[in-house]
Formats: C-alpha cells, sequence, structure tokens
C-alpha cells in the first residue's frame, strides 16, 4: 500500500512540475498567459508566410503573437471567450482562443 501512495506522489509531483514551466511565462504585451490549466505543448508547423499551422486545431497563428519558447517549443495557451451582463454585444464561444504562443527562436 505505501509503495501505491508513493508513485501517486510522485506522479502528481511531476505533473505540477511539467506546467511550471508556464506559471510566469508572458506574451508580448507583457499579461501573464497560464491560468493553471490552459497552457500545453503543441505540434506546429511554419508557413512560407511566417505564420505558425496547428495541425489539431486547424488554427493560423500570425507571426507577430509567438514569443520565444522557454525550451525550444511549441506552446499554446488558450482562454474560452466568456461574455458577461455588462458586455454591449456579448459574445459566448465554446471554441478555445490562443491567448499566448511561443515558437522555437529558430523556427520563423
Amino acid at each position: 500500500m505505501n509503495k501505491l501512495l508513493v508513485i501517486a506522489l510522485l506522479c502528481l509531483s511531476s505533473t505540477a512540475l511539467a506546467h511550471d514551466i508556464y506559471n510566469n511565462l508572458r506574451d508580448r504585451d507583457g499579461h501573464l498567459c497560464c491560468g493553471g490549466q490552459d497552457c500545453r505543448p503543441v505540434e506546429a508547423r511554419v508557413l512560407a508566410n511566417g505564420n505558425y499551422y496547428l495541425p489539431a486545431t486547424g488554427e493560423t497563428i500570425p507571426p507577430e503573437m509567438a514569443t520565444p519558447s522557454p525550451d525550444g517549443r511549441f506552446h499554446q495557451c488558450i482562454y474560452y471567450p466568456i461574455a458577461n451582463e455588462f458586455d454591449r454585444n456579448p459574445v459566448w464561444d465554446s471554441k478555445p482562443k490562443t491567448r499566448c504562443f511561443f515558437a522555437p527562436m529558430h523556427s520563423s
């Protein structure tokens, strides 16, 4: 039983440590990118025009949105747009939007 507890704790701590690289990441304007569970490594392709294509979502990210990657891989931070009662033109969207995108320096 003790071995199972140790394995569970190791798994939880490695998951938390893996997400630690996102805790202080900021976009080009200095805003924090991550809300705790919304950042992850992604597959991306650099297009001839400099844009980045994300095959998993079909999204195209413009190069001016990319920030240098902290570890040489592509990462995406997302959010779900939510309107509130004070919005004049409320927009509800169940599809996530990219908040921050990180690309390796050599990828452009």
